[in-house]
C-alpha cells in the first residue's frame, strides 16, 4: 500500500478548502454592489430627512436620543458578556471533566469488541486545526483527547461564513471496502453579539452559529463526501429603522453536542477524512457583529472521533 503523510493530506485539504472559497453560498443578493440602488437609498434618505425637519423635528436631539439608546444597549450587551465570562471561569473545570468524561466514553466504546463484533477505532488527535477563510487563531492545541481552539471574528463584512475545523483520518488498510459509522464530540463557550446602528430606513444584522461533521474521501480529490451532519448552537439578530433606533443582541454559547455519520463507505487503501467544524454564518446590512470563542476561558474543543466497521472487510 502506498504509505501516505501527513503534509500531502494538509496540502490536499487546502486545496479544498480554497476551490470551496471560490464558489461560496450567497445567502442574499448584494444590494450594496449595485450604484443605481444605493444612489436610490442615499435619495430616499435625504428626502426623509428633509420631511423630519420640515415637519418640526429637531435632528440633533432626535440623533442625540438614538444615541444614547444606543450606549445603553451596548453597556447591557456588555454587562452580559462579562457574566458570560465568569460563568465560564466558574464551569471551566466542570466542562473539561465533562469533556474527558465523553472523551472517555466514546473511546471505550470503540474499544468493546462484545459491543462492536467488527473492528473499531478511536482517533484522539488532530493532524490539523485549520480556518476557512484564514484566520489567525489566538491559541490552539492538537492533544490526545483534548484538543482545543481559540478565536475571534469581528466583521461588517455583508456576508459570509468562518469555519473553524479539527480534521483527523484513517486510511483503509484492507482489502475490500470499510462501512463505518463514525461519532464525535464538540465543546463550544463563547459570545455572539449582532449590531444594527441607527439609520435612516430598515437595517438588520444577524448571526448564526452551528456544529457540524463531514467526511470525505478521494484524496488527493474530493471525490466522494457526506452532507455535513449540522447541530443548530444559536442564533442572534438585530433590527434598526429611522423611528425605533438602532440595535444590538446577543447570545452565550455554552454547547456539548455529539455528532454522527453512519454508512460511510471507504474504498480499499483510501483515505477518510472526518472534518468537524464550527461555523459562523453571518449578515449584515450597514451593521457589524461580533463571535467572540477567545476571551478568558472561551474556546471550542475536540476530544476525539470514533467509528466502527459495519462489515468485515
Amino acid at each position: 500500500m502506498k504509505k501516505i503523510s501527513k503534509a500531502e493530506i494538509k496540502k490536499a485539504i487546502l486545496a479544498v478548502e480554497a476551490e470551496r472559497l471560490k464558489h461560496p453560498v450567497v445567502f442574499r443578493p448584494d444590494y450594496a454592489k449595485y450604484p443605481k440602488l444605493l444612489s436610490g437609498r442615499r435619495a430616499s434618505e435625504k428626502m426623509v430627512s428633509e420631511f423630519l425637519r420640515e415637519a418640526g423635528l429637531d435632528m440633533k436631539k432626535f440623533e442625540a436620543l438614538q444615541e444614547k439608546r444606543s450606549v445603553e444597549r451596548q453597556r447591557i450587551v456588555d454587562k452580559h458578556k462579562t457574566d458570560a465570562l465568569q460563568r465560564a471561569s466558574r464551569q471551566k473545570d466542570a466542562l473539561h471533566s465533562s469533556i474527558l468524561e465523553q472523551s472517555k466514553a466514546l473511546r471505550d466504546l470503540a474499544s468493546k469488541g462484545d459491543f462492536f463484533p467488527n473492528p473499531s477505532f478511536s482517533l484522539d488527535t488532530p493532524f490539523l486545526i485549520w480556518t476557512t477563510p484564514l484566520l489567525a487563531l489566538s491559541d490552539s492545541a492538537a492533544v490526545p483527547f483534548g484538543s482545543w481552539a481559540k478565536f475571534k471574528i469581528v466583521t461588517s463584512k455583508y456576508q459570509g461564513t468562518q469555519k473553524v475545523g479539527f480534521y483527523f483520518y484513517w486510511t483503509n488498510p484492507y482489502d475490500d471496502y470499510a462501512v463505518i459509522n463514525a461519532s464525535t464530540f464538540m465543546s463550544s463557550t463563547g459570545h455572539v453579539k449582532s449590531h444594527a446602528p441607527w439609520t435612516f430606513g430598515v437595517n438588520t444584522s444577524w448571526v448564526v452559529v452551528s456544529a457540524r461533521f463531514g467526511l470525505w474521501i478521494g484524496w488527493p480529490q474530493q471525490a466522494a463526501s457526506s452532507p455535513y451532519e449540522t447541530v443548530f448552537l444559536g442564533s442572534t439578530g438585530a433590527y434598526g429603522d429611522t423611528f425605533t433606533g438602532g440595535g444590538t443582541n446577543a447570545i452565550s454559547i455554552s454547547a456539548g453536542v455529539n455528532l454522527n455519520k453512519t454508512m460511510f463507505p471507504v474504498p480499499p487503501g483510501k483515505v477518510v477524512v472526518f472534518e468537524v467544524a464550527l461555523t459562523v454564518e453571518y449578515e449584515n446590512d450597514d451593521g457589524d457583529i461580533e463571535a467572540d470563542f477567545e476571551s478568558g476561558d472561551f474556546k471550542i474543543a475536540c476530544p476525539v472521533v470514533v467509528f466502527s466497521l459495519l462489515n468485515s472487510p
